[in-house]
């Protein structure tokens, strides 16, 4: 597998919350230039880290046709990936599976069965799907932008000055924030002297 670094994984987690972020955008959230974040995509994609960029479709649309799910037995788990109508498929035994199948009517379903050849142990309606937002993980970490550790659980993520930042823990996000505050403090407090002197300096001359 190809080694990853930060940026990589950083691109990939962005990616991964947004598909639709420019190349500029992502240039500017990570700090890098718009070449680096082109050549490093090409290069995810290319070692098929990113395999391809989808979209989310409504649930309403999702049930348009009538979804089972159904536990079954078969020696030839290969033919199920033959029908578009079977939409998941789970195994938790040698020969056992759980598959989640897509149809129009009954009849419809008849037929995915006796031609996949399976053997049904229980069948389930779907009376209703709830999709629940999934935090988005990445088993290789990357570094907290405030302590330099890994970042095992789920990232903080913050946005400042248009860049964004990833964080390890609520203490670094916390102490970044505080160190950033400070920070531009001491840069208004330079402005204000700055001001004052070109204003004591233009009073002077008049």
């Amino acid at each position: 597998m190809v080694k990853l670094d930060d940026i990589d994984l950083k691109l990939i987690y962005l990616l991964r919350n947004n598909s639709r972020l420019s190349i500029s955008e992502l240039a500017e959230l990570l700090g890098i230039s718009r070449p680096t974040v082109k050549s490093r995509i090409e290069k995810l994609e290319k070692e098929r880290i990113i395999r391809g960029y989808t979209i989310k479709i409504s649930p309403e649309l999702e049930r348009a046709e009538n979804i089972v799910i159904m536990i079954i037995k078969t020696d030839t788990p290969e033919k199920l990936e033959k029908f578009d109508e079977i939409i998941e498929i789970n195994k938790f035994t040698s020969k056992k599976y759980i598959i989640k199948i897509a149809v129009e009517n009954m009849e419809q379903l008849r037929q995915v069965v006796e031609k996949a050849g399976f053997e049904v142990i229980e069948i389930m309606p779907v009376l209703e799907m709830r999709e629940r937002e999934r935090p988005i993980k990445t088993r290789v970490p990357f570094k907290c932008d405030y302590c330099g550790k890994d970042i095992v659980e789920e990232p903080i993520v913050y946005k400042y000055r248009n860049k964004v930042y990833f964080f390890c823990c609520e203490t670094c996000f916390r102490e970044f924030k505080k160190a950033r505050e400070n920070l531009e403090k001491v840069r208004l407090s330079k402005e204000q002297k700055v001001k004052n002197t070109h204003s004591h300096q233009d009073h002077t001359h008049s």
